[in-house]
């Protein structure tokens, strides 16, 4: 089950980072984390320090792989957060599929792959298919990172498509997989011109058409686990895709998820969704891209989490949990 969890003081990291590899307690799953949070509190740190407070939380340990030179640029509390790490090129997938293999052949034991920037998206794939685990497929992966050939890949489907991939002013749809089935967490609004990243102000009818086409179009690229983007707009002819993603982004959506919707964790979900600890979702109805003057999508189904404010009922762009 889904839900908001926390970690007791008895389970806390350790005040100082250790570098060396600390095998983890018998039965206590593993993460492997592939990019490290920094220092200056960058772009992408806070992907990763996410990661690890929802892996604790989740009661998973962690071993985060990274260059030498970013694991040694970690703040002291980010880097106590990790149960393990090693330096090593994760812009490379050969490279981490070997140093994997080995650590398995000497007794390591791995549960879960991760990649948390764009670039170690690949290492991520290729690792957790090296090794039996949940991920995506690594050519499914390769051509969504590619733009041309996303974009070539949802015109074949039928999508329509936005002249300007990066869609500022427009939406972007972020999410979780959940047993290979994308769920919307929150639809944000991209402002123009600079400004905050807000919560998209959408009807129903509305809501369920940027979702139902936001859902299809990860589903038809084959995407199915971890965490997903789209950015898309609202126009006269529809829904029209901009890019896709298999991160949050670091444009104010990732801080707008945590204080929008407090209660859903998205990584802890991608832990649960890899260790089979979620309970049986609503099946989604995948669809046809939406043609113009033609019916809306059908709307995803609506989830319940343990821990929606009484309010929830009011905010028809939120994902729902289940109870």
């Amino acid at each position: 089950m889904i839900q908001q969890r926390t970690r007791s003081a008895a389970t806390a990291p350790a005040p100082a980072p250790s570098l060396a590899l600390a095998p983890a307690s018998p039965g206590t799953p593993v993460a492997l984390l592939l990019g490290a949070s920094g220092a200056s509190g960058g772009p992408d740190d806070a992907a990763a320090v996410s990661a690890l407070l929802e892996a604790w939380a989740c009661g998973v340990a962690t071993h985060v792989v990274d260059r030498a030179s970013l694991l040694a640029a970690r703040g002291s509390e980010t880097a106590a957060l990790a149960d393990a790490s090693s330096g090593l090129d994760v812009t490379r997938p050969d490279l981490c599929v070997a140093w994997a293999r080995g650590q398995v052949a000497q007794g390591r034991r791995f549960d879960i792959v991760l990649g948390l920037r764009p670039e170690t998206q690949p290492a991520a794939a290729e690792t957790a298919a090296a090794l039996g685990l949940r991920g995506n497929r690594p050519d499914v992966v390769r051509t969504v990172l590619d733009a041309g050939a996303c974009r070539a890949a949802l015109a074949a489907e039928g999508f329509p498509l936005d002249a300007e991939p990066p869609a500022a002013g427009g939406l972007a749809a972020v999410g979780v997989f959940a047993a290979g089935r994308p769920h919307i967490a929150l639809v944000a609004a991209l402002p123009e011109g600079g400004g905050a990243v807000r919560t998209a102000g959408l009807t129903r009818g509305q809501w369920a058409a940027v979702t139902g086409q936001a859902c299809s179009a990860v589903h038809r690229l084959g995407l199915e686990f971890g965490v997903f983007r789209v950015d898309l707009r609202l126009t006269g002819r529809g829904v029209v895709l901009g890019c896709v993603r298999t991160t949050l982004g670091h444009d104010g959506v990732s801080a707008l998820l945590r204080t929008a919707v407090p209660w859903l964790e998205p990584y802890g979900a991608v832990y649960d969704d890899a260790l089979d600890r979620t309970g049986p979702l609503p099946v989604l109805p995948v669809t046809r891209p939406t043609a113009p003057g033609s019916a809306a999508v059908p709307a995803p189904p609506l989830l319940r989490l343990a821990g929606d404010p009484d309010d929830a009922d009011d905010e028809p762009h939120l994902w729902r949990g289940i109870d």
